[in-house]
């Protein structure tokens, strides 16, 4: 079956290995072998892949060159008629893969996929970012948020951090961080202030100050950090986690985020939001952040957070 792959030589695997694997992967592949570019310039390239009928899309790179071919899929093909998607981990922000890698990279993947052979797979719903009321175009993602996670991605993206811990583990690198700001008198007012965030999640209306709110189309993160519950089961929709500002046993929460649990107390407490959603509408005055990308607050201050036509994604 015939495939692209999309090839991101600035990742920093990609740039560790050198050109021999982007050079036999040209090779093999021609007008298939696609190099990784800007939002509007991969729209232009996927249109190609559109009209070749390419049907499954290799993508090796990072959360953001994965972020940026999801982005152009949608907006060119029919969302009933997605490509397959594999995501070969190549990136220092490998988020993603951590949950839908394909598993293997290089020749090994190109051959896997040639073959089609002992291919499983999963089904992921993105999350669409927008701008209601401005010209900026829709982009999508599978983990973001604002307020606090805001503040501490921009500390996990400082070359000092980056040279000792990869961007996969930026969600742990958030919530301890966010303790850690505590402990400085300095900074503790302006992390357990917040920032303003008036929500609207399926029609339902609240606001205050939030210290924290992340978002997710994922259903694993890397170390077994799980921040989300679902208030009910069997519901579908974008996983959130909203905490209010000041929140109360913070770090107790931490601890219990970081392992993955969410104890029937933290369920239950009301600085402590978390369910899933289709649709939800933000006005604050922070970034945003998806995948790893910064995204300023429109004048407007809204935003919109949508689920994304569902994409399947193979593993080896």
């Amino acid at each position: 079956m015939s495939f692209a792959l999309i090839h991101n030589f600035r990742s920093r695997k990609n740039r560790r290995n050198g050109e021999a694997f982007s050079k036999e992967a040209a090779r093999i592949l021609k007008d298939n072998f696609v190099l990784s570019d800007s939002r509007e310039c991969m729209t232009k390239r996927v249109q190609l892949l559109y009209e070749r009928g390419i049907k499954t899309i290799a993508i090796d790179g990072g959360d953001g060159t994965v972020s940026t071919v999801l982005t152009a899929i949608e907006r060119i093909y029919p969302s009933n008629a997605l490509p397959d998607i594999a995501v070969l981990a190549s990136g220092n922000t490998n988020l993603i893969a951590g949950d839908v890698g394909f598993g293997v990279r290089g020749m090994e993947a190109i051959r896997r996929l040639q073959k089609r052979d002992m291919i499983r797979s999963s089904i992921r719903t993105p999350i669409k970012l927008s701008w209601p009321d401005t010209n900026r175009a829709p982009v999508l993602g599978l983990f973001g948020g604002c307020a606090g996670y805001a503040r501490a991605v921009q500390i996990a993206h400082s070359p000092n951090v980056l040279k000792f811990a990869p961007h996969d583990l930026a969600v742990g690198f958030t919530l301890a961080s966010s303790i850690t700001s505590l402990m400085f008198e300095k900074s503790r007012y302006k992390w357990l202030k917040g920032n303003p965030l008036k929500v609207e999640i399926d029609g339902q209306l609240y606001d205050g100050n939030s210290f924290m709110f992340l978002v997710t189309g994922l259903s694993r993160l890397s170390q077994g950090i799980w921040p989300f519950w679902d208030a009910e089961p069997n519901i579908k929709g974008l996983r959130y986690l909203d905490v209010s500002a000041y929140p109360q046993n913070l770090m107790r929460a931490t601890s219990a985020l970081l392992r993955g649990r969410a104890p029937r107390w933290l369920r239950l407490h009301p600085d402590y939001l978390s369910g899933r959603a289709d649709d939800i509408m933000i006005e604050t005055d922070s970034e945003f952040i998806l995948d790893g990308e910064v995204f300023a607050p429109p004048e407007t201050k809204r935003l919109r957070l949508e689920r994304a036509p569902a994409f399947r994604f193979l593993h080896a």
